[in-house]
């Protein structure tokens, strides 16, 4: 059985890093949606799960409670999109040779 070449592995460690903080960059572009209440409440968060934009339907207000609800379930739907959605753009680029949801972890994302 042959031994593993170091040097190439820590090439290809390198190059998947270099790949990652690529990707990294291209997820804080990427933009998923969640609504909740027929659309009453919408959210908008990047790929790296951070929330950029919340809408409120107006003639909702004097509901708080139900506000409430659906303002998580709305923020917790484009959180799951966005999950997914990094999810499947580091894996193109991992191309299987790195988990996904550990790096999601290692990022400071939800993972899986």
């Amino acid at each position: 059985m042959a031994m593993p070449n170091f040097g190439d592995m820590m090439k290809q460690l390198q190059e998947a890093g270099s790949k990652m903080q690529d990707v990294q960059k291209q997820l804080e572009k990427l933009v998923s949606e969640g609504e909740a209440g027929g659309g009453m409440v919408k959210a908008k968060v990047n790929g790296r799960q951070k929330l950029l934009e919340l809408t409120i339907d107006p003639e909702i207000m004097d509901d708080v409670d139900m506000v409430q609800d659906l303002v998580v379930a709305a923020v917790n739907k484009a959180l799951e999109a966005s999950a997914q959605l990094a999810q499947n753009e580091i894996q193109k680029v991992a191309g299987g040779m790195i988990n996904p949801a550990d790096l999601m972890k290692h990022f400071g994302g939800q993972g899986q």
